[in-house]
């Protein structure tokens, strides 16, 4: 047979005066699917044996259409776009699908969406590059991005070479972290009010994600043993896993993480699930935005301590860790990290010798 089942839909693929065609179409497999793709199967041999391009009409999104009657590339890099983002998005998680989003609608489709494939060149990107006053981690992304989509139409074989695979890698540099220090925790945290003080407090001492604090439920918690069970990040609003195997973690509580909850437990925000909910709505958290913009943001400024990002409370716990003399691997295993690789190059001066 010439319409075969692979996961996610059906590959068509015969060979027609020694030329050969395939493609595959995603469809759920059940009889009546593959009733419909085997009837679509023999309209493609009909239409291309007869020659008839006005029956191939009723398929312009096929390839193997495409390949029959097409003299060249009609395809825009626009167009491509949303094929592959059609195919793929299904086993993308939404923080991949915001970013490649964001990454093809600010950067790709404004300079390039309009080019027809073929006509993409990879010294157009270094061009572009060259004058982009983003960072090389930003530029590798949309790179990514764009070599993705070509390595689609590749697979597709509407093309036969992916010119974005001939744009190089850009240096990325490390950005070193900027852990507060004792003075300035102190100072913040007596400016915050509960339970705005709690949330940072114990995001200070223990190190998590964004994700995994407004994730935190009560029952991860076991105040008697002093940890807390790292299984939820909530990214987006969705609720997940956490990102890798080494994510999902049981972690030591610093005394003054405990004395955060201990605190938490005593107030009006202590009897939902979730561990810090916000007072304004009196339910869990769904976006980090808020806290950052109206709550972390003005404090910083009203102290006047130059501003950081709140993630920078997870690299100030990783500091004080390596500082005290703390082994390098328990604090790659209380941050989620599989090995001390990362520990080492990013904080590897905090490290005690």
């Amino acid at each position: 047979m010439s319409v075969k089942a692979v996961k996610g839909g059906y590959v068509i693929d015969f060979t027609l005066g020694h030329q050969r065609y395939r493609e595959t179409i995603p469809a759920p497999q059940n009889k009546a699917a593959l009733k419909r793709i085997e009837e679509q199967e023999a309209v493609y041999k009909f239409a291309i044996s007869m020659n008839d391009k006005s029956i191939a009409d009723r398929f312009p999104s096929s390839k193997i259409i495409q390949k029959a009657f097409d003299s060249g590339c009609n395809y825009t890099i626009d167009d491509y776009s949303s094929i592959w983002f059609k195919q793929k998005q299904r086993n993308w998680s939404h923080t991949t699908i915001r970013g490649y989003s964001q990454k093809y609608n600010t950067y790709i489709k404004p300079n390039w969406g309009h080019l027809l494939l073929t006509e993409f060149k990879a010294s157009m990107f270094d061009e572009w590059a060259s004058e982009s006053l983003l960072s090389g981690k930003s530029i590798n992304e949309t790179r990514n991005v764009l070599q993705q989509i070509y390595n689609r139409a590749v697979l597709d074989e509407v093309l036969e070479k992916n010119p974005a695979s001939l744009i190089e890698r850009y240096k990325q540099i490390q950005k070193e972290p900027k852990p507060f220090t004792q003075t300035e925790i102190a100072r913040i945290l007596n400016e915050l009010t509960t339970p705005y003080r709690e949330f940072f407090q114990f995001a200070f001492f223990t190190g998590l994600r964004t994700g995994e604090l407004l994730g935190l439920r009560w029952e991860d918690i076991d105040l008697i043993r002093g940890v807390a069970h790292i299984r939820v990040n909530l990214t987006g609003g969705i609720e997940k896993p956490p990102k890798t195997k080494g994510s999902i973690r049981t972690i030591e509580l610093d005394p003054r993480a405990i004395v955060a909850l201990t605190n938490i437990r005593e107030t009006i925000y202590s009897g939902l699930e979730r561990v810090f909910i916000d007072p304004r709505t009196m339910k869990g958290y769904k976006y980090a935005d808020g806290l950052r913009k109206y709550i972390w943001k003005p404090t910083l400024e009203k102290l006047n301590i130059s501003y950081r990002y709140p993630y920078q409370c997870r690299h100030t716990y990783a500091s004080m860790m390596l500082s005290s003399g703390k082994n390098p691997m328990w604090v790659a295993n209380q941050m989620g990290h599989s090995d001390w690789g990362m520990i080492r190059r990013i904080y590897g001066r905090w490290i005690s010798v």
